[in-house]
């Protein structure tokens, strides 16, 4: 895989510090556990940092089902299978700039394990940070335009790996059972599978909405930050 940006690893760095924070801190609040399954509804789109900045894909619909354990009001572990179809991206190919460009479009699949810490405001309103793997396989074609001619080739094209994973949102207990959750995450991918400079940074990006349900028994109602 191609030498990381900068940024990313530094955000990386700094969610796994606060993960580590979080745990250290559970300890205090440890209570029992209670299992949550869930689903989202996903914008998802294609990302490569450049160096200078970004660029963006076009945004595709997805999905994702959730799982996880609460071991504490502050801390839990999650898994979810994510799924994004149609993705794609544009990509000139370095050895024939301005000239040659490869079309990409395909489906990607993300199985993921990550530990997620939970900051608590008032009795409903729940930020939360988590850090973890993604297991991605993508499949798809990509065609090759030259300045002559559309479609000069066509492939198929296929990926699978294992990269970090980063995101984080906002929870909002609508009922002691029930969650509606709004996050962001992104892991990333080898570029080789879009034709992208070793230098550049891909990722997949994700936007959710979506709802859990808490298996069990009910959590304390707790109070403010603290």
């Amino acid at each position: 895989m191609g030498r990381r940006s900068l940024v990313r690893p530094a955000f990386a760095g700094t969610g796994a510090l606060l993960l580590s924070l979080a745990l250290t801190r559970a300890a205090a609040a440890a209570e029992p556990g209670a299992w949550y399954v869930g689903a989202t509804s996903d914008d998802t789109h294609v990302e490569v940092y450049r160096g200078l900045g970004w660029e963006v894909g076009g945004e595709e619909r997805g999905f994702a089902l959730i799982g996880g354990f609460k071991i504490n009001r502050r801390f839990s572990v999650e898994l979810a299978a994510r799924r994004a179809t149609n993705l794609q991206w544009t990509e000139y190919l370095a050895a024939f700039p301005d000239y040659l460009s490869g079309h990409t479009t395909f489906d990607a699949t993300a199985i993921q394990a990550s530990g997620v810490a939970t900051f608590q405001w008032g009795k409903t309103v729940e930020a939360f940070l988590k850090v973890g793997l993604a297991r991605y396989s993508m499949s798809g074609h990509q065609v090759l335009d030259t300045l002559q001619t559309q479609a000069a080739a066509t492939r198929d094209v296929h990926a699978s790996g294992v990269d970090y994973l980063l995101g984080g949102g906002i929870a909002i207990k609508a009922t002691p059972k029930w969650r509606v959750r709004f996050e962001y995450q992104f892991f990333g991918f080898d570029g080789d599978f879009l034709g992208v400079s070793g230098r550049d940074d891909p990722t997949i990006d994700t936007f959710a909405l979506g709802i859990d349900y808490k298996i069990g028994r009910r959590e304390p109602t707790v109070g403010a930050l603290r």
